[in-house]
């Protein structure tokens, strides 16, 4: 449960929507340490809070109902155009590539028999993208199924 709404914290801190940085009123200091995921926090009296959700408070007068995604990809960018609420799943819909990926390609590996197989997650559930014979073609598949499946959260990097 929250302990302060939208007229606290605008008497507390000032958000530049256009940057996306706090500043404390009393004494004009920028708030925000990166959590060890990269995303902003800072106490604002005596909680702790991700600065990209206090950003969702201060512009629409609610704390968010649900997830708030960096469009991005960046975790410290709060700016306004760069934050879009959303549901867990296309959070993650949302991701850059995994670093253990070996392609270089997101959604594509290469078979023992040397084809590129194309997959995608959605709802948990594995869709399968083919089979082919040139990297090239199996990236432009993968980007395909992955706008279709994921639609404005698809993120080919």
């Amino acid at each position: 449960m929250h302990k302060f709404d939208r007229d606290w914290v605008t008497q507390k801190v000032h958000y530049d929507h256009e940057t996306g940085h706090f500043t404390r009123l009393s004494d004009g200091r920028r708030l925000g340490r990166p959590d060890r995921k990269g995303y902003l926090l800072s106490g604002v009296g005596p909680f702790s809070y991700r600065l990209h959700r206090l950003a969702w408070l201060y512009m629409t007068g609610f704390w968010p109902s649900a997830e708030i995604d960096h469009i991005n990809g960046d975790p410290a960018d709060n700016r306004w155009s760069n934050l879009r609420e959303c549901n867990h799943q296309q959070n993650n819909h949302n991701q850059p590539m995994r670093r253990n990926n070996t392609s270089g390609v997101k959604g594509v590996s290469l078979t023992r028999t040397g084809k590129w197989h194309v997959q995608v997650c959605l709802n948990y559930k594995i869709h399968n993208g083919g089979l082919y014979d040139n990297l090239a073609d199996a990236k432009a598949a993968a980007m395909k199924l992955r706008e279709r499946l994921h639609g404005e959260f698809a993120n080919h990097g």
